[in-house]
């Protein structure tokens, strides 16, 4: 009778080790992938914000102190003189009493899980209206060797120098590229 006990007891004690092990397989199983950057889908543009005429409407007294400017931006491309990511932004004045503006561009990279993640080196730079070369901000990210198809898009902020300003930023279309950062 003990030998049956303890053979039981054995038994018991084997089905709840095999019991645990499955638990794990089956939880390691189950367990999402970790997001990894994607090409993003054409409805990840749908979020486009375009800031023409930026500034308040003239129907208030507040608003009435705010000037108007436009904030610009180019599509993140990769850059000719590296491989990298690169997107640039600009503002051009409409009626605003200041010749400066400080303007930043922050780089997202799309990812599996549909989030926009800030990727890169922040462009900031003070500069006058109307874009071109010295007259913008840039914003760059490193691409990683066999960088396959990734979604990218910027977020552009221009801050009027010395003077208030709305808090809009303008985020610029998804553009799917060769360059992808980890």
């Amino acid at each position: 009778m003990r030998n049956r006990s303890r053979l039981a007891l054995r038994a018991a004690t084997v089905g709840i080790a095999l019991s645990a092990m499955l638990v794990s397989v089956s939880t390691a199983a189950s367990a999402s992938p970790a997001p990894v950057p994607a090409p993003a889908p054409e409805s990840a543009g749908d979020d486009l914000t375009v800031l023409d005429g930026t500034g308040t409407p003239e129907n208030d007294a507040a608003a009435a102190a705010l000037c108007l400017f436009t904030t610009n931006g180019d599509y993140v491309h990769v850059s000719s003189s590296a491989f990298e990511a690169s997107g640039h932004g600009w503002w051009v004045n409409i009626n605003c009493s200041t010749a400066t503006a400080v303007v930043t561009v922050q780089l997202q990279q799309y990812y599996s899980d549909g989030v926009w993640r800030n990727k890169g080196t922040v462009g900031r730079s003070t500069v006058r209206s109307g874009g071109g070369a010295g007259n913008r901000a840039t914003g760059r990210g490193a691409c990683t060797a066999g960088s396959a198809l990734t979604g990218w898009r910027s977020v552009i902020d221009v801050d009027l120098v010395g003077l208030a300003d709305d808090p809009g930023k303008l985020t610029t279309s998804t553009r799917n590229i060769n360059c992808r950062r980890a």
